[in-house]
C-alpha cells in the first residue's frame, strides 16, 4: 500500500498538509508544483489499496485522473475550496468541498481536525488572501 500527498505549492496547500501530517503522520510520496500548477493527479500512479490525499487543487481540472485513480481501487481524501465541477459519487472518494469566498483549504482541514493546529490554518488563510 502506498500513500500519496498531492497539494498545491502555495501557502494554502502546503499548510493544509502540515496540519494534516502533524495530526496523522505517515510516509508518503509528495506530489506538488508551483502555485498555478494544479493538474497534478496525472502524476499519480495509484493502485488498489493505495491512499491519495488531495489538497487545494481543482477537482474539475483533475477530473479525468481522479476517475482513473478511483477506478484503479485507490481511496481518495479530497479537500478544496475551488469550483469542483461535478463531484463523482464513488465509495472510495471522501470529498470536502466548500467554495465559499471566506474559506480556504487549510480552514477546511482545521475544521476536520477540531482546531488542533489552528495557527497553521490562520497563516494559510492570510497567505491565500
Amino acid at each position: 500500500m502506498a500513500n500519496f500527498d498531492v497539494f498545491n505549492g502555495d501557502a494554502d496547500g502546503i499548510l493544509s498538509l502540515v496540519q494534516l501530517r502533524r495530526a496523522e503522520p505517515l510516509k508518503s510520496t509528495l506530489v506538488t508544483g508551483r502555485k498555478r500548477d494544479i493538474k497534478l493527479l496525472d502524476r499519480v500512479e495509484a493502485k488498489a489499496g493505495d491512499k491519495v490525499t488531495v489538497l487545494d487543487i481543482s477537482m474539475r481540472s483533475n477530473a479525468e485522473h481522479l476517475t482513473r485513480i478511483l477506478n484503479a481501487g485507490a481511496s481518495v481524501f479530497y479537500v478544496d475550496h475551488h469550483n469542483a465541477g461535478d463531484i463523482p459519487d464513488h465509495p472510495k472518494l471522501n470529498a470536502v468541498i466548500d467554495t465559499s469566498p471566506e474559506i480556504c483549504t487549510a480552514m477546511l482541514i482545521d475544521e476536520a481536525l477540531d482546531g488542533d493546529y489552528r495557527a497553521w490554518a490562520v497563516t494559510a488563510a492570510f497567505g491565500d488572501n
